[in-house]
């Protein structure tokens, strides 16, 4: 006789098992705060670089800006996948940048930097011609339409926060119904995470799409002036609040 197969075991009430608890989502959290502070030191390095290559006679810098430029874009590129990957893990932290100080915050559109306000550092004077201009105009329609999008999109979700099914869920009160509120709560934060990507997919896109449309000698002018904002409104921010999460340059 074959022996007794074991029976699965079924959790009492026919409820689902609760999956094994996650790491505090503070950990998460703090190793994107040091992957932070590391990659803005890493941007002084790269504005100090094409800074110098700008200033190589005309014949030399050419050739030096092309690849400062590429590791320029990819060194934003990489924020911006570190962040993924923090959203995949916690994306509730992931909408909650606490590495970026008060001031930084400010600029936040759809929890990064407005994509439309890289336009504001392509130089508007001298060295583009008639069809460089209408491409960049192009493409600043076509990003500012996307934004208008994502406004729409998050403002959706903001909503279904506040709609009957998720209240509804979050209003019973028996046991039994505890999976219905998380899978409710679930759904918003796929929701969440899918408009995080997109809003991040704009940031990189519009960048690169101007740079693509820029000589490497007007790209590393633009990649500069970004750059050192950015770094500005860093240190303004870290003067302005020097207490913040006690971490240097936060």
């Amino acid at each position: 006789m074959p022996p007794p197969q074991e029976q699965p075991h079924r959790p009492l009430g026919g409820r689902r098992p609760r999956p094994p608890p996650a790491p505090p989502p503070m950990a998460y959290s703090d190793d994107m705060v040091a992957f932070y502070d590391a990659w803005v030191d890493r941007e002084e390095q790269i504005v100090a670089d094409l800074t110098a290559a700008l200033a190589l006679p005309p014949r030399r810098h050419r050739d030096a800006l092309a690849p400062l430029v590429d590791a320029a874009v990819d060194h934003v590129a990489t924020y911006y996948e570190h962040k993924a990957r923090l959203a995949d893990r916690d994306v509730v932290a992931a909408l909650d940048p606490r590495w970026l100080n008060p001031l930084e915050r400010t600029f936040l559109w759809a929890w990064g930097w407005k994509p439309a306000l890289v336009f504001r550092f392509v130089e508007s004077g001298g060295g583009m011609g008639p069809e460089q201009r209408c491409a960049l105009d192009d493409l600043r329609a076509a990003t500012a339409a996307a934004e208008r999008g994502v406004d729409r999109e998050v403002a959706a979700v903001q909503e279904s926060l506040a709609g009957p099914r998720l209240l509804a869920a979050l209003r019973r009160q028996a046991p039994r119904n505890g999976d219905e509120a998380d899978d409710a709560v679930a759904a918003v934060g796929r929701a969440l995470r899918v408009l995080l990507g997109a809003a991040d997919a704009l940031r990189e896109r519009t960048l690169r799409g101007v740079v693509g449309l820029l000589p490497p000698d007007q790209a590393g002018a633009f990649l500069v002036a970004m750059l050192r904002f950015h770094l500005g409104v860093r240190r303004a921010g870290r003067d302005w609040s020097p207490g913040h999460g006690g971490h240097r340059g936060a």
